[in-house]
């Protein structure tokens, strides 16, 4: 059986239920785990387990490393934005320099 390694430092647990942890969670998908939290939070914040036998901690390092997964695809995306507008003003400013 291959071992899998988490995307993710994971205090929880370790090996295959680890793995089949992320996968029930990324198989619910983000939006659904981040709602089930949110539910488990406000109405049953005393239970271990959010999802099935799934751990709070271990949702709440998975929803953590998705966040910060986003937050660095936005970064590189506004840094590509932000070379490009300054190629294209340098482009117009050569431009009209050499006209």
């Amino acid at each position: 059986m291959k071992s899998h390694r988490l995307p993710f430092e994971n205090r929880w647990t370790n090996g295959e239920r680890a793995w089949e942890w992320h996968c029930e969670l990324e198989r619910l998908g983000l939006m659904n785990v981040r709602a089930m939290f949110a539910d488990h939070e406000t109405h049953h914040p005393g239970r271990r387990a959010v999802i099935f036998d799934i751990p709070t901690g271990f949702v709440r390092d998975w929803l953590a490393f998705h966040d910060r997964r986003t937050a660095r695809q936005q970064f590189l995306w506004r840094a590509t934005v932000l070379a490009l507008v300054l190629v294209a003003a340098t482009a117009a400013v050569l431009g009209v320099l050499r006209a």
